[in-house]
């Protein structure tokens, strides 16, 4: 049986601007003076030790060079300094991988796919990087011309100069933290190409880092409108703005969209569980906090949006086991301290419940 104990805690999961943690006033005694997880939770920095590290996702999609359709089952494989296979990925129906998981440092990914040229692709990892998109270079065995996949008309629009300058933006934002210098670069892409909806979502993205909220909504509200709330990407990201904003009644509906739209996106799924918690109806933001954590397992900060949901809940063992697997996963993070703490608090009162003897009930006087 769940005990309930008094929890005058903080609440770990405070509404944040993407990637960039921002420290919230005190709110109901203690709370929220520890950032949110969700939005990108795998962002605390200095979580390594000898033991465990910071881990980050690398996603992207996969396309042929020459007709720009997104090609599926393309094998893709995680190579680290060494030379060793580290993990394998292969591409869905819509050209797209995803590793899970990686520490920071340089990487190699190999793109091997019949019928193409393979392509290798450097990585220095030190956050989370998406939307990377690699083209494929058909090859013609005796100079016979090989039948290419069926052509995407939007994809075939996207003129190079624009694809160019995406690639541009997108190093400059994942590897450099140049905000500035990444939204030139997708302001010359989106010149290029007006309808590049990723370009605008990737926009709105170092925007939020830079810490212009206005800019950045307007961006995700237009990547939305071009591809009729059908990008994934840009619909958690306004969800994560509005969340920093504590416009929890707007995030939620763009959150959820993105989890019917991208199920397995553990962003998704932590964006819709904090504006589920922001809305206070903890009983469902479990739900996809736990679904997140599921998919991410070794990200610290999800511990701390599934503390901030027992919280709500009143559940005192399982905030004890969410305190307990943020210090086993990041015994050195910036929180560590804070979260050590709280933990021996916690950990003190369900002892003391639990050492409490039942009250026995009042018996009248005797009378001789």
């Amino acid at each position: 049986m769940m005990r309930r104990v008094s929890l005058q805690l903080f609440s770990f999961a405070a509404p944040l601007l993407l990637a960039a943690f921002i420290f919230c006033p005190p709110l109901e005694a203690q709370r929220r003076s520890v950032p949110s997880p969700s939005s990108f939770p795998d962002l605390d920095s200095d979580l390594g030790t000898t033991t465990r590290a910071r881990s980050f996702s690398i996603s992207g999609t996969v396309a042929d060079a020459q007709s720009h359709i997104r090609i599926d089952g393309v094998r893709v494989d995680l190579q680290g300094l060494t030379g060793g296979i580290l993990a394998t990925s292969f591409t869905s129906g819509n050209g797209s991988f995803q590793f899970n998981n990686v520490r920071p440092g340089s990487y190699e990914l190999i793109f091997e796919q019949p019928g193409y040229n393979d392509d290798r692709e450097h990585l220095e990892i030190d956050g989370p990087v998406f939307g990377i998109t690699v083209g494929l270079r058909r090859f013609a065995p005796g100079g016979a011309a090989e039948a290419g996949p069926t052509v995407s008309v939007r994809e075939l629009s996207i003129p190079e100069k624009a694809r160019g300058a995406m690639s541009k933006g997108m190093s400059l934002l994942y590897q450099k933290s140049d905000y500035p210098g990444s939204i030139k670069q997708f302001q010359r892409a989106i010149q290029a190409y007006p309808n590049y909806y990723e370009a605008y979502a990737q926009m709105g993205l170092a925007y939020m880092r830079n810490k212009d909220a206005a800019q950045s909504e307007k961006a995700l509200r237009k990547s939305m409108d071009l591809s009729e709330e059908h990008y994934p990407d840009a619909l958690f990201l306004l969800a994560a703005l509005f969340s920093s904003e504590r416009r929890f009644a707007d995030a939620e509906p763009l959150a959820r969209k993105s989890v019917e739209l991208d199920a397995i996106s553990w962003h998704a799924q932590s964006e819709l569980a904090q504006a589920l918690l922001g809305l206070k109806r903890p009983d469902e933001a479990e739900k996809y906090a736990q679904a997140a954590a599921k998919l991410e397992p070794d990200n610290a900060m999800l511990a701390l949006l599934l503390a901030d949901v027992h919280i709500q809940l009143r559940n005192g063992p399982a905030l004890l086991d969410d305190l307990n697997s943020y210090l086993k996963l990041a015994p050195n993070g910036r929180y560590a301290e804070q979260v050590r703490q709280e933990r021996d608090t916690v950990r003190q009162r369900l002892q003391n419940t639990q050492a409490a003897p039942a009250a026995s009930p009042a018996t009248p006087d005797a009378h001789p």
